[in-house]
């Protein structure tokens, strides 16, 4: 590999790195508008320009590759920050001064580098701007806004629709100092991954329908997470503040989504701020004084229930449950003696996402069937499906039914599923929304949502990936975990003193992880090398 110098930094690149990737692996960030890891390079917003040493002028470092020994670059360079003031004096002479009422402020590339590399006046003598007369709040599609008046024309969203989502709703049109940027005509921009455009766009243009003067960014506190749209387990920023979800931003990861989630995916978080919130645990026959009972009340109550049953107790997980969660439930199943265990789990539209790889798709409504399964949850010798459970009638001969989710999914909300579910002498529902099977549940236990606890979740490629708590859950909530370890102490009072990092650590060995510690799981997760199903099945 060549071999090159960075502002006094010797570095080893493969061939046909850039300029600004090479620079990244020494710590040096050089700046750009028009350049994206995944898209191609058209070296037009000149903010790149560096100094190589043997070279009369300054070049794009975007479009600039290693290919040979010796090269020596300069980033700290009089001249290259000369060449980069000219640059922000350029954009700055059009561009509207709303930073106050501008979405994109507190996280837009213009502001950032107009404080780092730009200069502190103006030299352009003239009120009058160039400004694109109603071409602002322009919908592009249902997910995104244009504002052209803040466009730099940097082509990222144009080459996205080309070169990702391969749809092309977007182009140039006009010329000159009147080029503007919109949809073809008859096409709207409506593509599965659109509001993507608004991610890449380093300006205030493009603003997504969803969060737009939602929150104040700088509000925001930023948690790494996963999506629970599907099983392709996009790799996310939770955004939220103060235990309210804002938005889902894309996380790279290019063994998975990469730069990029789709639109559904966004509008999951939606779900948890519609839904009213079970806070605290319950018994049926005291709602008409109030409801509301002790864990150890509830606790004590279930433990009783699933013990009298035996072997006519029946647990049923869901696709949402983290791993560590379903493997408490598996090992609750064992404990009492039922082989009646299975995870639900629900088909929907297929979702693909782009990557470097080939891309990836899901087909199932919820994250995490395959790592449910591999942490246990299935059926016993005799026992019953999760179909026979949901669709049939299995839970009339249930003398009690442990439901781990009280929100699996759509099947839920028919009248006919929560019939046939509430047939079991005793219902017991871990849940953390009120919903027609929490409402009749002998017994309600108030869970954390996965915004909420710690844990991990198993992908449609079967890669084991982690998501962290981003907030408490209110009330008397619990994360899963936590509820099904104090029950399991009354077996065993080892159980109590179980997290999620110590069950993580139980899975590890079933699971054939290289590592039994949680914290150090891959950044990018991990694949597990005994799940053999073939993904494209």
């Amino acid at each position: 590999m060549p071999t090159l110098t960075i502002d006094g930094r010797l570095i080893e690149v493969p061939a046909g790195t850039n300029l600004i990737e090479a620079a990244k692996q020494v710590g040096v960030q050089i700046p750009h508008y028009c350049y994206h890891p995944r898209l191609s390079i058209v070296g037009q917003c000149r903010m790149c320009l560096v100094k190589i040493e043997g070279s009369p002028k300054l070049q794009a470092a975007c479009s600039t590759e290693v290919h040979k020994d010796g090269m020596v670059v300069l980033v700290d360079d009089p001249e290259v920050h000369t060449a980069q003031e000219g640059v922000m004096e350029f954009l700055l002479v059009n561009h509207p001064l709303d930073c106050p009422i501008c979405d994109q402020a507190g996280e837009c590339g213009l502001q950032d580098y107009s404080f780092k590399h730009g200069q502190s006046f103006s030299r352009f003598a003239y009120e009058e701007k160039r400004t694109y007369p109603g071409r602002e709040r322009i919908p592009l599609g249902p997910h995104v806004l244009l504002n052209m008046n803040r466009c730099i024309q940097c082509t990222r969203c144009i080459r996205f629709t080309e070169e990702i989502t391969g749809t092309g709703e977007l182009g140039f049109f006009q010329r000159g100092a009147r080029t503007e940027i919109g949809v073809f005509p008859g096409k709207e921009l409506d593509n599965d991954l659109s509001t993507c455009v608004v991610d890449i766009c380093p300006v205030g243009a493009l603003t997504s329908t969803q969060f737009r003067f939602a929150e104040r960014v700088w509000y925001l506190e930023k948690i790494p997470s996963i999506c629970t749209g599907c099983d392709v387990g996009c790799n996310i920023t939770l955004e939220h503040r103060q235990g309210k979800i804002r938005r889902y931003k894309p996380r790279a990861n290019p063994e998975v989504n990469d730069y990029w989630m789709c639109d559904y995916g966004r509008s999951t978080a939606q779900r948890y701020a519609v839904a009213t919130r079970l806070t605290a645990p319950r018994r049926r026959a005291d709602l008409a004084a109030g409801g509301s009972i002790s864990w150890s009340q509830a606790l004590g109550i279930v433990f009783q229930k699933m013990l009298d049953a035996g072997t006519s107790l029946a647990l049923l997980g869901s696709s949402y449950l983290s791993t560590e969660e379903a493997f408490l439930v598996a090992r609750a199943a064992e404990l009492f003696g039922s082989p009646h265990r299975a995870v639900w789990t629900e088909e929907g539209p297929e979702r693909a996402i782009p990557n470097p790889g080939g891309g990836i798709s899901g087909r199932e409504a919820a994250p995490n069937r395959r790592g449910a399964e591999l942490a246990g949850l299935v059926p016993g010798p005799g026992g019953l499906t999760a179909e026979q459970v949901m669709t049939g009638d299995g839970a009339r001969g249930c003398r009690c039914l442990f439901v781990a989710d009280g929100d699996p999914g759509s099947a839920i909300h028919s009248t006919e599923t929560v019939e046939r579910l509430r047939a079991a002498d005793t219902l017991i529902v871990m849940g953390w929304a009120e919903t027609p099977l929490t409402a009749v549940a002998d017994v309600a236990l108030p869970c954390a949502t996965h915004a909420e606890k710690q844990g991990t979740f198993v992908n449609a490629r079967g890669r084991l990936q982690r998501f962290e708590r981003a907030f408490p859950p209110p009330g008397e909530a619990r994360p899963g975990v936590d509820i099904l370890a104090d029950l399991l102490r009354r077996f065993d009072p080892r159980w109590e003193t179980l997290d999620t990092a110590q069950v993580f650590k139980r899975l590890a060995t079933l699971m054939g992880m290289p590592s039994a510690e949680l914290d150090r799981l891959p950044a990018h997760g991990f694949e597990l090398p005994i799940l053999t199903e073939d993904p494209s099945e």
